[in-house]
């Protein structure tokens, strides 16, 4: 272009004269070649093109095989699936149907029709919302089947004569049950029941919920119809969501507290809780319903503070098994819950904790000074300041001892440590404070505890099984739902807690009989054993469980466990034989 023209430019005539597209440099090159005239060569320089390609669009543009601006499609203006039904959804809201029974009408006839149609359509001709209608003003349509009403006084043997159910492997708990005296624990709690639904009954249905992983309370609604699940808990039928759901609102810590007690107990006479050493954490449960009066805690998974019940757990180091809780801590006090366990253990054991493993951020030295003064050993981790990593760095090579960790994969396992007693604002003694470099971190770890006996390697490595606290709670998560929890109570939460350790513990039981698979998890349990169909046959003697085969079951045949024949109570005293059919 001219330097005339140039200076007679508006702003953003670079748009034109720069062009950025292919398509839009080829109809600038093909308007300067042919309108306005300019040379091929001329125009070829001015849009980065070689001047043959001036020729060759040239001769396609006049040949009407070059095309510059494509048409616009425009969508179709009329909605012929919409169209199609609206006569008949105007119909049938004249006749009083809902959005979701015209839905289910236009189905029957064989029209598939989302229902965000059908209320458009509706809004498009002026009908408002239906009022609330009796169950004589609504249409007839085909609803499903209204479940039995939960009531233990209902309860007819003769209908569980001979039944098929999903739940076959529930009744492998049924021994430990009865073993273990759930009917005692309920009873010396107090738990709150009905005549319809006695608490046994209640806690029952609950327990069976978690061991079949039900994620939540409402899921009930899955099984209701199935009658092994209502046999396990020794009632008519299953009671339903709002049944369940309800249940704990009259349920306070001290009966969730007393059966705490019982499982302790239980868990003891069945060689489950040696009780040589605990590990110890926190966690916190997210809260994920509206705005709520709850403390916010740090959720690691998220790694930012939310709205949670806080809880405290503690777990039994050889066996692996949680065997206290508490999820009524306040934030605030959370420092001196491991008080609390310590009281707790006493009181129903008669003896103090001997050994206790958690993280730095668990409790405070004023703590730590007190478990010293009751002389309980521990093993925790300090936190590193400036001041000390900078000593620290200023050791020289000789002050570092070379030492190996064992434990099979172990990544880090040549490591050197250095070892001095502290002394700690507010703890009257001194501790032992041993420094290890080489675990994976730019700086040391320190570990701080009260065992002036115990080796430094196995001081790691006891530390380092402290994990498995956090592996079982992620186990909890996992196939429990600890976490699927929306109440903002904690009181419930407590309780709903308390179930799951039981459930875990069910679990761990079972598992232990189970050659290799001692150390699994409870979802892989009822994957490869319990989730099978059975069919049951109920006399006035016996309920006889005829388990479908599965191709681990083998090794539940081995493991004797089905040789248990118990006498249940809440059966009315009728004996359990399971079989594998």
């Amino acid at each position: 272009m001219t330097k005339g023209i140039r200076a007679n430019q508006k702003a953003g005539a670079d748009y034109f004269l720069q062009p950025v597209t292919a398509k839009q440099r080829q109809y600038e090159a093909m308007r300067a070649y042919i309108v306005e005239g300019v040379p091929a060569a001329e125009v070829a320089a001015r849009f980065g093109l070689a001047t043959s390609t001036i020729y060759s669009l040239s001769r396609e543009l006049r040949a009407g095989h070059l095309e510059f601006f494509t048409a616009v499609k425009r969508g179709p203006k009329r909605a012929p699936k919409r169209d199609a039904v609206r006569d008949r959804v105007i119909q049938l809201r004249k006749q009083n149907y809902s959005v979701y029974d015209i839905q289910e009408a236009l189905r029957i006839e064989g029209v598939s029709v989302s229902h965000t149609v059908i209320y458009q359509i509706l809004q498009e001709e002026g009908f408002t919302r239906l009022p609330r209608r009796s169950g004589d003003e609504r249409p007839s349509l085909p609803r499903p089947e209204q479940a039995e009403l939960a009531d233990v006084r209902q309860l007819d043997w003769k209908k569980f004569a001979s039944f098929e159910t999903e739940g076959g492997g529930l009744f492998l708990f049924v021994p430990t049950l009865v073993e273990w005296g759930i009917e005692g624990w309920i009873r010396r709690a107090g738990l709150p029941g009905s005549q319809m639904i006695p608490a046994l009954q209640s806690v029952l249905s609950l327990l069976s919920l978690k061991l079949t992983g039900r994620e939540r309370i409402s899921h009930v609604m899955d099984v209701c119809a199935d009658p092994g699940f209502a046999l396990f808990a020794g009632i008519n039928a299953l009671p339903k969501t709002t049944a369940l759901s309800t249940y704990s609102y009259r349920i306070t810590r001290d009966m969730t507290a007393s059966i705490l007690a019982s499982y302790t107990g239980a868990l003891t006479r069945s060689g489950l809780l040696p009780g040589e050493s605990f590990n110890l954490d926190f966690h916190a449960i997210p809260h994920r319903g509206e705005e709520a009066m709850l403390d916010k805690n740090y959720i690691s998974r998220r790694s930012r503070s939310e709205q949670s019940v806080l809880a405290f757990l503690v777990q039994d180091n050889d066996s692996h098994v949680l065997c206290y809780a508490n999820a009524t801590v306040r934030k605030d006090d959370a420092a001196h819950e491991i008080l609390r366990f310590v009281d707790y253990w006493k009181e129903t054991r008669g003896t103090l904790p001997p050994h206790l493993v958690f993280d730095s951020k668990l409790t405070t030295y004023d703590v730590l000074d007190r478990l010293d003064k009751l002389d309980i050993l521990f093993i925790t981790l300090r936190r590193r300041g400036p001041a000390i990593v900078r000593d620290l760095r200023q050791l020289p090579a000789s002050a570092w001892t070379g030492m190996k960790l064992s434990g099979y994969g172990r990544r880090y396992r040549n490591v050197h440590y250095t070892e001095r007693p502290v002394s700690l604002k507010d703890v009257k003694n001194p501790l032992r404070q041993i420094a290890v470099r080489g675990l994976g971190r730019e700086e040391p770890t320190l570990f701080l505890t009260n065992d002036y006996e115990i080796k430094p390697v196995d001081l790691v490595d006891r530390y380092a099984r402290r994990m498995l606290i956090e592996n079982s709670i992620a186990e909890n998560i996992g196939f429990f739902h600890l976490d699927a929890l929306s109440s903002a109570i904690a009181i419930q939460v407590d309780f709903d807690m308390m179930l799951t350790l039981t459930a875990n513990a069910l679990y761990r039981r079972l598992a232990w009989k189970l050659e290799r698979f001692e150390r699994s998890q409870p979802k892989q349990i009822f994957r490869r054993f319990l989730n099978a169909p059975a069919r049951v046959t109920v006399t006035d003697k016996e309920v006889r469980v005829r388990i479908r085969r599965m191709a681990h079951h083998p090794i539940l045949l081995a493991s004797e466990i089905l040789d248990v024949t118990p006498s249940v109570p809440w059966w009315g005293g009728r004996r359990l034989h399971v079989e594998i059919r």
